[in-house]
């Protein structure tokens, strides 16, 4: 409304504005024609007419036309910020007992809750207070609980105390029976035990005997299985020029239960060259096949043999 009310002054100012730019522009002219007509008659000797000034007179009624809607614009915008003055004041004043609502509402639920408070603390004593009477009640049932359970575990004591006086007197009877025929039976025991102690010794002692001829035959089946797997890798050997006497080296071969031999390799210690090496895993390459009947009981999936030239 404010704004409305400015908008119209402000065009109302400039209605004033453009009648008193016509205003001046109308005197303009009017001054413009009577000075022509006052250089006309100086320069006009033979005959100077009586000149009337003639003025046009302007209605200033729109001026104050226009000063009177401008005053009530003023009017008007007074009176739009006194209402808006007496609203805000009226807001204020709205706020303001809102405020004091909220601070009696606030009042009364502090009021309520201190109330509820002490309702609670109360119901919280009356609770402690209960059950403490019944905790008291408890423990008087306890005490008199245990009480009778102290008079009945007495009771039962004796009467255990007087059932193992007579199991302890029949157990001593029943000791020295069993004492008498345990010392019967572990005569008899030490005896039979003596007699298989001297059966073990005996077996073991034959199978130890057993056992040791075994291990030597299979030391010597070994020491035989190893010297024939040599002399077949010497016997397919083609000694190259470079072979001295004295040459050793540990060959190592891998083979299958059958005897095919599926690796081999010249391992450390080996004083030959790499000619005479070469020449090795060739002679194992075209033994292409062990022992293996006869040798199952040392037979070994690798094998260490010593190849050796001594110039034979």
């Amino acid at each position: 409304m404010k704004a409305q009310a400015s908008h119209k002054a402000a065009q109302r100012g400039s209605s004033a504005r453009d009648l008193s730019r016509a205003l001046l522009q109308a005197l303009g002219v009017h001054l413009a024609a009577f000075g022509l007509l006052w250089l006309g008659s100086l320069s006009w000797q033979p005959e100077r007419p009586e000149i009337t000034p003639s003025f046009t007179l302007v209605d200033a009624s729109p001026y104050v036309e226009a000063e009177r809607e401008e005053q009530l614009a003023e009017a008007q915008a007074e009176e739009a910020q006194r209402r808006l003055e007496q609203a805000r004041r009226e807001e204020a004043e709205r706020q303001r007992a809102l405020e004091r609502e909220r601070e009696q509402e606030q009042q009364e639920e502090q009021r309520q809750a201190a109330l509820e408070r002490q309702r609670q603390q109360q119901l919280e004593r009356e609770a402690e207070q209960a059950r403490r009477a019944e905790q008291q009640r408890r423990q008087e049932e306890q005490r008199r609980q245990l009480e009778r359970e102290r008079r009945e575990a007495e009771q039962a004591r004796l009467r255990e105390l007087e059932e193992l006086r007579r199991q302890r007197e029949a157990a001593q009877l029943e000791r020295e029976e069993q004492e008498r025929r345990l010392a019967e039976i572990a005569e008899r025991r030490e005896a039979e035990e003596t007699r298989q102690r001297a059966e073990a010794e005996a077996e073991r002692l034959r199978l130890a005997r057993e056992q040791a001829a075994a291990e030597e035959r299979r030391g010597t089946l070994r020491e035989e299985y190893v010297a024939t797997i040599a002399e077949l890798v010497r016997r397919n050997w083609r000694r190259p020029p470079t072979a001295e006497p004295g040459v050793e080296c540990r060959v190592r071969v891998v083979q299958i239960p059958s005897g095919v031999i599926i690796d081999q390799a010249v391992a450390s210690p080996c004083n030959a060259d790499q000619a005479t090496r070469e020449s090795i895993i060739s002679a194992v390459e075209r033994t292409e096949q062990l022992p293996y009947e006869g040798y199952e009981d040392v037979f070994e999936r690798e094998i260490d043999f010593i190849f050796s030239y001594d110039g034979d």
